[in-house]
Parts: structure tokens; sequence; C-alpha cells
């Protein structure tokens, strides 16, 4: 497996895509008018307070307040663990959780109080912020929980060996007993040089949040996130990642500053790319970039798949195409499923598309195939970080399942609703107007004065209305005594109609 990164800067944008033997697996974007919250700590002031919904709405400073549940202001443990999914026992612990009887959000939080508060969900539609007061600071190895005081590790480091060697070298450590730690995916291999440093890292910017946190007034934010390309650097260019290069000398600078301090052997995989030809050109990705936003995506063996984003609920659906097998139709319909099986978990990293899904893989007559296309489902979003729950396929073929949505998806970011039809993704039908303009026509002329009246109408609609096959118009002239011009006019939208007097 062939791991590359590669990053593209503008004036205007910041793009990362991550390719897997040169195919994209992933891919962000950043504009300066939609920055990343999802991590940026706050001291903020309480606004209002809700029992009914056990939350309370927090004044941040930005357009919307933000909102911190109950569930976020009650001290626990396990947190930490739930908020970055790393840790063993997730379940067991939210199933303890809801067992335990909670307070009142009101008993915990009054109307002017003022608390320190970290964004874990960015706000997305109409709703603000998704905060926290369990604090988490991640560096590379290692998560600082500065108001916890016990070490976790990632469920993702399986080897029992290696989990006992990390546990060693954090006691040999002495960390300070007043905060916490959880040991990332990423610390696999990492020297006891490597958490030596990257711990006393963390601590001094915690001290650092601290001291302005004590003097800030809110609402104020006291510690931003890194930006993407930072972001890129300590969290997906590890030792798996054959290369990172990118087109800005000042964030090549920045990234090479950081390696320095938190992971000097990485630095010779870092390239500045200086070439006329812009870099995703030159490397084949703003080919596959284009494809992202396609409704519909091709499986290699002819079958699609057609995505279906609603207010609610992600839509796929499977189809076969024209993919017609050599056997006989089960053989067919599994052969697609197993494809779509691997492609969906692919196209939700590269679209960062969340909330609940519905998968209808097409109707498979054995349930050993249903199982089959299920566990080939559920190995390939194993590699996918962001939380997900799926439950099994149904005998129709049904999956249900839901993805971590912490911001807006790549189609959120760069497409808005259509001003024509309005995000149903279909306008009137030539006919349905032409057919609601002869009411429209037909009460405008009850009222109009003058002999003439104008009509201005894209040429498709001028067509069905006035045409020779069915003139709908004379009816209405004959019926009151007037004259109706028809204007054709090429840059009016289909569903455009403008009926008019004109005085002379």
């Amino acid at each position: 497996m062939h791991k590359e990164i590669y990053i593209n800067v503008t004036q205007h944008e910041k793009r990362v895509a991550i390719l897997i033997d040169k195919k994209i697996e992933e891919f962000y974007i950043e504009r300066p008018e939609s920055v990343n919250l999802v991590g940026n700590i706050y001291k903020a002031k309480v606004e209002s307070v809700l029992p009914g919904m056990g939350a309370a709405f927090v004044n941040l400073g930005l357009e919307k307040n933000g909102f911190l549940y109950v569930t976020d202001v009650v001290s626990d443990p396990t947190s930490y663990e739930k908020l970055l999914g790393e840790t063993p026992g997730e379940e067991e612990a939210k199933e303890a959780e809801q067992k335990k009887p909670l307070p009142s959000i009101s008993e915990l939080l009054k109307k002017g109080d003022e608390i320190l508060v970290q964004v874990v969900k960015e706000p997305i539609s109409t709703k603000g912020a998704r905060l926290t007061t369990h604090i988490s600071i991640p560096g590379r190895f290692l998560v600082l929980m500065p108001f916890d005081n016990h070490i976790g590790l990632s469920k993702r480091i399986e080897s029992r060996e290696e989990r006992d060697r990390i546990r060693k070298i954090l006691e040999e450590l002495r960390l300070p007993k007043d905060v916490g730690f959880i040991v990332r995916t990423a610390a696999q291999g990492a020297t006891q040089k490597d958490f030596a440093r990257e711990s006393r890292y963390l601590i001094s910017l915690w001290n650092h949040v601290k001291v302005r946190a004590r003097r800030a007034r809110p609402p104020h934010l006291v510690h931003t996130e890194y930006d993407l390309i930072l972001r890129v650097a300590r969290d997906i260019f590890t030792n798996d990642v054959a290369k990172l290069e990118l087109d800005s000398r000042g964030d090549y600078k920045r990234i090479s500053r950081f390696l320095r301090i938190l992971a000097p052997h990485l630095r010779n995989r870092l390239k500045f790319y200086d070439d006329r030809v812009p870099l995703f050109e030159k490397f084949e990705v703003e080919k596959q970039i284009d494809k992202i936003y396609s409704r519909i995506v091709q499986l290699k063996s002819g079958g699609y798949l057609i995505f279906d984003q609603t207010e609610s609920l992600l839509a796929i659906d499977v189809n076969s195409g024209k993919f017609v097998g050599k056997r006989n139709l089960e053989d067919t319909v599994f052969k697609t499923n197993i494809e779509a099986a691997e492609e969906i978990p692919r196209q939700l990293k590269l679209r960062d598309l969340g909330g609940i899904i519905i998968i209808d893989f097409i109707d498979m007559e054995y349930p050993g195939h249903r199982k089959a296309v299920f566990k080939m489902l559920e190995k390939h979003l194993e590699d996918d970080k962001a939380k997900t729950k799926i439950l099994n396929i149904s005998s129709i073929g049904l999956v249900e399942m839901t993805r971590q949505r912490v911001r807006k998806s790549i189609e959120g970011k760069s497409y808005q609703k259509c001003p024509y039809c309005n995000g149903r993704g279909m306008i009137k039908s030539v006919a349905t107007i032409s057919i609601e303009l002869m009411r429209k026509l037909e009460s405008f002329l009850q009222n109009a004065k003058s002999r003439e009246v104008f009509v201005s109408m894209h040429p498709d609609v001028a067509y069905y209305c006035s045409g020779p096959e069915r003139n709908m118009v004379k009816p209405l002239e004959r019926r009151f005594r007037k004259t109706i011009r028809i204007i054709e006019d090429a840059n009016l939208h289909l569903e455009d109609i403008k009926i008019e007097e004109r005085t002379t």
C-alpha cells in the first residue's frame, strides 16, 4: 500500500488529497470564510438554561449560541474516550451512563455563569456548535485531558506487548498526577523520548490556555485548534505515508518546523512542489476530485451507486447497471453488492457524509450472500476515523447505519441549494408550466385595462402553449377580447413567466 498526501494552497482555499496507490481516499477543504471551529476552546457565558431539554445555550461570541448538554457538563472519567472514540469499552461505558441518574442542568449551570468550553461539533444548518466542558488537547501521540487524571490507550493498539510497553514508558515518565492522557493510535512504536517531548509540549500549551482564560472576559476565544494543514501534519502524516508534497513555501516551512519538534524522522518525506504545472494536475488528482461531487458513482463491473441526501438522512441505492454477469442473476447481484460494500465506505470518507444512512443493496436470495456483503461493509468501515454504528442487513437488502457528523460535508461546503428547484433536484415540466400560465393569464386578463398583454417566457414554454398543435392562447384571446403577445426570452429560467400591460 503506497500512501501519499498532496496539499494545494491558494489565497482562497486549502485542499488536501490523501491517495492510496494513486487513488484518492480522503479529501478535505478549508476556506477563510468557513474555518474549522472543532477543538477551539472558549471562555463563554451561559445565556439560557433549558431543563426540559437538559441543555444550556452558551454565548461564544459567534453568530449562533452553542449548546451544552447535561452529559457534557457532568464530570465523567469516560467522557474523553467517548469523545475521541479511541479506547475500549465504549459501549459498556455508554450503557452504564444511561443507567446512572443525571442531575438537572439547572443544578449545574445558571444564566450568566462563566465557563470554559470546547467545540466538538461545528454549527450545521440552523444548529449552533455542540460544546463540552471536558476539554482535551490533542498532540501527535498523546491527548491531554486537563480535568481528568487517568491514562487510556487507543483501542486500535491491539498488540498486548505494545500496550504494556507504552504503559511502562508512561509510568517511568512520572507524568503530573492532576491531569490525564490518552495514547493515540499513532503512538505505536514511539520512543520514551517522543512521549516525554510531547507531554511537556501539551502541558506547556495547557498552562498557556489557563493563563489566557483567567485574564479573558467572556465571550473570548482562548485556544485555536490547528488549521487544516497542521492538523494533517499532526494526525495523518504518520510512518505509513511515503511523502507529503505541497505547493506553498510558507506552509512547507510551517510543517517543517512542526515536524522538527514532534516527528523529526519524517522531515525527509516532506517535499516542496515548485513546478509550472499545478500540483493536483501533475498527479492527476483534479480529475478524481471532480467525481466526488457526482450523484452517481460508477463501479468497475458496470454497476453504480446513487447518493441522495435529504434533510434527515442519506440514501444510497445500489444498481447492477449494465453488468449482466456470466452465470446467473443471483451471482450478478452478489458481485455487484460486494463491490458496492467496498466502495461505499470510501465514498462516505471522501464526501465526509454523516448522520443516518440507509443503504439499499440489490435483493439477494441466499442468506450467506447477505452475510458476506455485510461483513465486507464492516471490514471497510474499520478504517474510518469517524465513529460508525451499523445494523444487520435485512432480508430485503437494507442496511441502516449512522456515521459521526462533526462538520459540513464536502458537498455542503462547495454547493448551495438550487435557487430554481429549492433543493428538490427537479423542476416543473413544460406542460405543467404552460397549464399554470393559462390560469395566471385568465386571472390577469379579468382586470387588464389595455387591449394588449405581453407575456415573456422561455422558448420551450412559448412553443408548447402557442404552437399550432395546441394553441392554448387563442381561446383566452377570444373570451376576453384581448391580444396576447408572446415574447420568447432564452435568458429566462424555464419556470419564470412575466405578464404585463404596457402603456404608450
